[in-house]
């Protein structure tokens, strides 16, 4: 899914501890959640690396989880 390869431990790791988050939230709480991730990395994409694409592939992950709950 991911095009970055330091993405790739995000991709495999990170989903499921999405997961977790999921089933101890409110639904509520959860899309909280997702849309502050995604606003966060959107928001430093251009200041936390010199290459953005990490951090957008991970704000696009977390927009998609959160189209996903509507």
């Amino acid at each position: 899914m991911s095009q970055d390869p330091q993405s790739e431990y995000y991709d495999i790791g990170g989903l499921e501890t999405v997961d977790i988050l999921k089933a101890k939230l409110t639904p509520e709480q959860y899309r909280g959640f997702l849309m502050g991730n995604a606003l966060k990395y959107l928001c430093r994409a251009n200041w936390k690396h010199p290459e953005p694409l990490r951090d957008l592939d991970k704000c696009g992950m977390y927009i998609t989880l959160l189209r996903k709950t509507f």
